[in-house]
């Protein structure tokens, strides 16, 4: 080997050196950059460089009652007859008793709410044979009023008729959806500001909400339910104004909402 071939010989090694050191660089990178896992987001509470941030958590609890100007009455019709079709008649003759009824209270009819009606066949099983002895034809109504006494009212109404029965009387808000958001607005105000206590004790200010969660909600009427239609019978059928104590007057809306808030 001349002179000429073993210079051109060690150019080839230089160069193939670093190549392979270029190469063991770039893998080095690619290491640090897997075990960076630089799009790795800091957990809540902590930052990126491990530290916790400080912070405070608490529930804020905020109720209060409200005047109920929404009710709505629920009964039901239940009669019987041996045959079908007598049935659905009887059925449709008291309907049109109740809807008259409600309509003496100046109730709208579109604030009338009725289901389909229920036919069910009814049957006697004595010396060991089933035999059909006649149909029992059903029906719900609600009716929404916008006042107590109204609802006393057709309760009363209603009682003095044969074959209803009178479920519990709702009570509601009109504005429920809208007084509900309100409340939790000065839940979470009224949290911010327990938190502001925590952070003058410690000798911080609060800085911005970490997280926020609903705990739940209630609404829930305030007053007295009679169940059964009889505690209507004795009360203004002579004429005397309706008993409204069986309808409950307020309902309660609470909401609780719990807080994580940084401090700084």
């Amino acid at each position: 080997m001349n002179a000429k071939k073993i210079s051109r010989f060690f150019r080839v090694s230089e160069v193939a050196v670093r190549a392979t050191s270029i190469s063991l660089f770039l893998t080095g990178i690619a290491v640090l950059l897997v075990a960076c896992d630089c799009n790795h987001t800091p957990a809540m509470g902590s930052t990126a460089a491990g530290f916790v941030v400080p912070k405070v958590e608490l529930t804020a609890h905020k109720s209060q009652k409200f005047e109920a100007n929404q009710f709505i009455a629920n009964f039901s019709v239940e009669l019987r007859d041996t045959d079908k079709d007598g049935a659905y008649k009887k059925l449709a003759a008291r309907r049109a008793k109740i809807f008259e009824t409600v309509k003496s209270l100046e109730v709208a009819e579109s604030n009338i709410e009725q289901n389909s009606v229920s036919l069910t066949k009814e049957w006697s099983y004595r010396d060991g044979g089933r035999k059909l002895t006649g149909y029992r034809a059903t029906q719900h109504f609600q009716v929404k009023l916008d006042s107590r006494r109204d609802a006393a009212a057709l309760s009363e109404l209603l009682a003095s008729q044969p074959d209803v029965e009178i479920y519990p009387t709702q009570t509601t808000l009109a504005a429920q959806d809208s007084l509900q958001g309100v409340m939790i607005e000065a839940a979470v105000r009224e949290g911010l500001a327990k938190a502001s206590h925590y952070a003058a004790g410690a000798g911080l200010k609060v800085g911005r909400v970490l997280y926020m969660n609903d705990m739940g909600s209630n609404v829930m009427p305030m007053g007295m339910h009679r169940y059964k239609a009889m505690a209507f019978a004795s009360n203004g059928m002579d004429g005397s104004a309706p008993d409204e104590s069986a309808i409950a007057d307020s309902v309660e809306i609470s909401v609780n909402v719990q807080l994580g808030v940084e401090l700084k």
